[in-house]
């Protein structure tokens, strides 16, 4: 009898303490202070010359009232106008890269709460995330879901966009991606819909993307692009030694004035691993800043050879 009550005592303790576990990590993963970081993002109104208005969503990433949001709200946009506890206040347009759809616009104040743009540690398929916006322009929403996937391109391999199903719906364009401790993963910018709403297939460009960016717009007014020089290309459709076809990019001309080791009848096959084409090649280089490495894949003298090569920034003229 004694060994028995020792043993539900026992059993009683160990109970106790994985359901005390249990609530504890439950409490952490749901320890995030929902106030503090939809304070963080804003609604965004652009409204055109003839009076038609656009509604999305912003993120303020400075105390002194710099604010992130999609490039396409603004595209039309004779003024823009911030949304904050209640009111309207206008914002000037700061600059913007129109390839990653990122714009910077600022308001006058000097007590905004910025969101977290600390490192995020878990940018993993299936961790737990919430998309912040404003959908429908209904006002500052919050929505739940996890990471789908990491490496979504669409033609361009150097974005590698976040895939959520986390609800973002029209109007959620420029709102943020967060973790679990609220910290900025991502821009929110598109839906995969064929209905127009959420279909649990939205889209963030990676919050280390997004602050290089911003930087740059806030230092120098807009985004220093790479470039690889002075060429010309051709699709073509290339013919391998085994027979197979494949579509290609024949590189015409030299540009004797950057030694990036690309030459005049090189045949691109393959750019970081994507299918060659021109529209990719543009995208790709569009993403990365002077500097950075286009990864490509010739044929050089009926022979394969790896080209890693290093842009430089684009002059004005181009």
């Amino acid at each position: 009898m004694k060994n028995l009550f020792l043993l539900l005592l026992f059993l009683g303790i160990f109970v106790g303490i994985q359901i005390a576990l249990l609530k504890s990590n439950n409490q952490e993963e749901i320890n995030i202070n929902y106030e503090e970081i939809i304070s963080s993002v804003v609604q965004i109104e652009a409204t055109d010359f003839r009076g038609a208005k656009t509604f999305g969503s912003g993120v303020i990433v400075s105390e002194d009232g710099y604010i992130i949001t999609a490039y396409h709200l603004l595209l039309n946009g004779q003024s823009v106008s911030v949304k904050l506890n209640g009111n309207l206040i206008a914002a000037q347009v700061i600059g913007f890269d129109q390839f990653s759809d990122i714009a910077v616009v600022k308001i006058e104040n000097d007590n905004l709460r910025p969101i977290d743009l600390s490192q995020p540690q878990n940018i993993e398929i299936g961790a737990k995330v919430f998309a912040i916006g404003n959908p429908y322009n209904v006002g500052i929403s919050l929505s739940s879901g996890i990471i789908s996937a990491t490496d979504r391109h669409f033609g361009n391999p150097y974005l590698e966009i976040i895939q959520t199903d986390a609800s973002i719906n029209k109007g959620n364009s420029g709102g943020a991606l967060v973790d679990e401790r609220g910290k900025f993963l991502g821009l929110n910018i598109s839906i995969a819909s064929l209905s127009g709403g959420s279909d649990g297939v939205g889209f963030a460009l990676p919050s280390e993307k997004v602050i290089a960016i911003v930087e740059e717009i806030i230092k120098h007014g807009k985004v220093k692009k790479a470039w690889l020089g002075n060429f010309s290309f051709r699709n073509i459709v290339y013919r391998d030694k085994t027979g197979q076809q494949l579509r290609a990019l024949q590189v015409i001309g030299d540009d004797l004035s950057i030694e990036n080791g690309l030459r005049d009848e090189d045949i691109i096959i393959s750019i970081k691993g994507s299918e060659p084409l021109w529209s990719t090649l543009r995208a790709s280089i569009n993403s990365l800043s002077p500097g950075d490495i286009l990864e490509l894949i010739v044929i050089r003298n009926n022979e394969r050879v790896s080209l890693d090569l290093k842009t430089v920034e684009r002059p004005e003229r181009i």
